[in-house]
């Protein structure tokens, strides 16, 4: 495959695996369960199990495809350390999000209730190193495993104040804050956990109140399946704040046409990121719509290879026929200038001439 862009950053990836085999089988025989373990009961063990480097396969997939740099996310146990090592050992190659991995592990230790206030407390301490250019994935929360984690129901003014304390660290460190959106089949997202995920629109509010920050939607509504439910009220709120985008990378070629000709939405709003690493896997059902899509289904077991979504991904923007500027935009421009990124060319960017400069932290 050709390379598709002048400068191509997927902006959601997770550079760690874990080591879950050997963890799996100890709770087998702790448990007595019978059968294969699958995605209820990884995900739910995820943030106790090792993470390794898995930078390889990343590597690999980079370079067969014509992937200049990747945005590395945390999620589900994975932790910041090994983010930053790949930081420093490729600048040219990665940036991090910030991730509050130590209180996640200390309320799952029983050492401390959820309190949003450490998770920011956390966040602001990796902010201050200048290391880190957004905060994801998705606002913090408590983690579903958690003791009693599924035992508590949201109010929308609860969730929105801890929201809040989000924005105002992101507006005090000018970087980008990622909401999460959707669900992949597999691993349960609950309403207990990030009840925005279900509820788009609720960001509205944080887009006024916060005009200054911008807010990426993780996955753009379309994490899994087929379903646009999400995705329609996602579209809806990037139409309505100029500081809000969609990240696009498990949207298959048709949902890319519906955002690109959704007033105040089109090329400029639109994020490429695949959540290359989460073990989602492509499904495929010939003769019906859409053909392929991304979603882990039950009754297939917790596959064991790495998933190809690079490629998939790609081969979904490359039937678009739009100008090269606006698959530019998609595939790295809009992502430099949100996440602040140096380039070395200036006006290499349909609207955004000064992406190239190094701008103020």
């Amino acid at each position: 495959m050709r390379k598709l862009g002048r400068f191509v950053i997927d902006t959601h990836v997770h550079s760690q695996r874990h080591a879950a085999g050997s963890h799996l089988k100890d709770k087998k025989k702790e448990t007595g369960k019978k059968g294969d373990f699958d995605y209820i009961d990884l995900e739910s063990q995820m943030a106790a199990i090792t993470t390794f480097d898995n930078s390889p396969r990343l590597l690999y997939d980079m370079d067969c495809y014509g992937v200049d740099m990747c945005i590395l996310q945390c999620a589900f146990g994975m932790n910041n350390d090994l983010n930053l090592e790949l930081v420093e050992k490729y600048p040219d190659k990665f940036r991090a999000m910030a991730f509050a991995k130590t209180t996640m592990d200390a309320i799952l230790a029983g050492e401390k209730e959820w309190d949003m206030k450490d998770a920011i407390e956390e966040l602001d301490a990796l902010l201050a190193t200048g290391k880190f250019c957004a905060i994801g994935e998705g606002a913090p929360a408590i983690p579903e495993s958690a003791v009693n984690a599924l035992r508590h129901s949201y109010s929308m003014s609860e969730r929105m104040d801890e929201l809040r304390l989000v924005m105002d660290l992101a507006r005090k460190y000018k970087v980008p804050v990622t909401m999460h959106t959707g669900g992949p089949g597999g691993y349960p997202i609950t309403h207990s956990r990030w009840p925005e995920n279900w509820h788009p629109y609720w960001i509205m509010d944080l887009a006024a109140e916060y005009p200054d920050v911008n807010i990426v939607f993780s996955h753009g509504g379309m994490q899994g399946g087929y379903n646009t439910d999400v995705f329609k009220q996602c579209l809806v709120v990037t139409s309505n704040f100029n500081n809000v985008y969609l990240e696009t990378g498990l949207y298959w070629t048709d949902l890319y046409y519906e955002a690109l000709r959704y007033p105040n939405v089109g090329p400029e709003k639109l994020v490429w990121g695949t959540d290359w690493g989460a073990s989602i896997p492509t499904q495929t059902r010939i003769g019906q719509y859409p053909q392929s899509f991304g979603m882990q289904v039950h009754n297939q077991g917790i596959i064991r290879h790495q998933c190809d979504v690079m490629g998939w991904s790609l081969k979904q923007i490359e039937r678009l026929d739009i100008s090269q500027d606006d698959m530019n935009l998609i595939l790295g421009g809009n992502a430099l200038n949100i996440f602040n990124i140096e380039f070395p060319l200036t006006r290499m960017f349909k609207g955004l001439p000064n992406v190239g400069r190094i701008k103020e932290k």
